[in-house]
């Protein structure tokens, strides 16, 4: 009777411990150096890629107390010149005349794969805002009016490979690498608004003063300083001096040396245009999209998680 007892009291203490809370920490994503690079690919040949912009990346990375915890990632992906909440951002303004585009990813499941590495799934879902233009060809003609912004969202499920580039522990302070391939057959809709947008150029670290001279006829704006990421250099290219360097000089020669990326309605315009159902040998028509990440974490919140126990 007693050893049953006994038994019941370690089942019930087991359990208690097992609900027992879990102090987490959300690690904010620093959106001022944090990047997303995105390129437009050909399952043809991966490597070959076309890198359209470098967008701003926002959000959190929550870490369990645990050092064999999986940590879960939600982040925002946006224009470099946008400072704005996912909802913000999807909204729009008046001012806005330009098309955009705002991509959020929320993981729902996490695998471990290395010490540092770790395999996430979860829903991407794409905002594209659209700003409608009308024109009145008349003789007071100033240039297009712009209506309300057409917002549309789709989600899609997604997988990105994360690794931690700093030495694994719990802290908040972490620069993550991740990447993910998204096929145009799964999602389209991806496809077609980053191939479409245009994409700022990403100045990390970027702070900017007004001068003492505002208002004089020299005032040019804010003075800004940072860092600028570049897009990837384009690798269908090469690129040589030529043999002979004289005084016409003008610098190197460059020559496409393998295919070129082009959009699936930019294939069907050439085949249109040269009246052939095959695309130019000399393109490969792009059908996936490639996200790569490099996120900087800093600071932390704690919050207190229930542990499931299992």
């Amino acid at each position: 009777m007693f050893k049953k007892v006994s038994e019941f009291a370690l089942v019930a203490l087991a359990g208690l411990f097992s609900v027992a809370p879990a102090l987490a920490q959300n690690s904010t994503i620093d959106s001022e150096r944090s990047t997303a690079s995105l390129y437009l690919a050909s399952s043809k040949d991966p490597s070959h890629n076309l890198n359209v912009g470098v967008a701003r990346t926002s959000g959190m990375v929550k870490l369990n107390s645990g050092d064999s915890a999986a940590p879960d990632f939600d982040f925002t992906i946006y224009p470099a010149d946008k400072k704005l909440s996912l909802a913000n951002s999807a909204a729009g303004s008046d001012e806005e005349k330009s098309d955009y585009t705002v991509i959020a990813f929320k993981s729902r499941r996490v695998v471990p794969l290395t010490a540092d590495t770790y395999r996430v799934s979860g829903n991407l879902t794409l905002i594209y805002v659209q700003r409608v233009a009308s024109y009145d060809p008349s003789e007071r003609y100033s240039g297009p009016t712009f209506g309300p912004a057409v917002t549309s969202s789709q989600t899609q499920q997604a997988t990105f490979e994360f690794r931690r580039a700093t030495p694994s522990g719990n802290s908040a302070d972490a620069e993550w690498i991740a990447s993910s391939t998204i096929s145009a057959e799964d999602f389209p809709q991806l496809l077609t608004a980053v191939a479409s947008t245009v994409w700022p150029v990403f100045v990390a670290d970027e702070q900017c003063t007004t001068p003492s001279n505002v208002g004089g006829e020299d005032f040019s704006g804010p003075a800004c300083t940072g860092q600028r990421i570049e897009t990837a250099a384009r690798n269908d290219l090469r690129c040589d001096a030529p043999a002979t360097v004289g005084e016409d000089f003008s610098g190197e020669v460059c020559a496409q040396a393998a295919p070129s990326i082009i959009t699936e309605d930019q294939a069907q315009t050439l085949s249109a245009k040269h009246r052939h159902q095959n695309t130019d040998a000399n393109h490969l028509v792009a059908n996936e999209v490639q996200i790569r990440l490099d996120l900087l974490t800093t600071g932390s919140d704690s919050a207190v998680s229930a542990a499931s126990g299992q």
